[in-house]
C-alpha cells in the first residue's frame, strides 16, 4: 500500500496536448522528463487517436491491448524517472482493464523531473 503523501500524476490521452496530468494537464515543456520519454508519450497519444473510430470505439481489440501495453511500459518509465515520491496512475480505456498505480522504489532517475511535478503539485495544492 502506498502511503498518502506522494504526489499523483496521472497518465492518459484527453485531447489536452499532453497526457501528463498533476492534477491538471502538464505541458511536456514544463516537466523535465528524459526525451526519448516524451516522444513515446506523444507517440502513444497519437496512436490512441488513430486506434479509434469515429464514434470512439476501438478499431479492434488489438488495438485495444497496444494502447493498454504501452501505457504500463510508459507508466512504470515515468515512475522511475520521477522515483518514489510519485504515485503514477494509469486507467486504460480498454474494456476490463482496471485502473492500476505505479510508484518506483527507488530514487528518482531523474531529479530535474521529480522537482519540476513537486512544483506543479504544490502550486495546484
Amino acid at each position: 500500500m502506498h502511503a498518502t503523501s506522494a504526489v499523483l500524476v496521472r497518465l492518459l490521452p484527453d485531447y489536452a496536448g499532453t497526457v501528463l496530468w498533476c492534477p491538471h494537464p502538464v505541458a511536456y515543456a514544463a516537466t523535465h522528463l528524459d526525451p526519448a520519454l516524451v516522444s513515446d508519450l506523444i507517440r502513444w497519444e497519437i496512436d490512441y487517436y488513430d486506434a479509434l473510430t469515429d464514434d470512439f470505439g476501438w478499431r479492434s481489440a488489438e488495438l485495444a491491448g497496444e494502447f493498454t501495453a504501452t501505457g504500463i511500459r510508459l507508466a512504470m518509465w515515468l515512475a522511475v524517472q520521477l522515483g518514489s515520491g510519485f504515485d503514477i496512475e494509469f486507467a486504460s480505456y480498454e474494456a476490463g482493464v482496471a485502473t492500476r498505480r505505479f510508484r518506483s522504489e527507488c530514487p528518482a532517475d531523474n531529479p530535474r523531473a521529480t522537482s519540476a511535478f513537486t512544483a506543479l503539485a504544490r502550486t495546484a495544492a
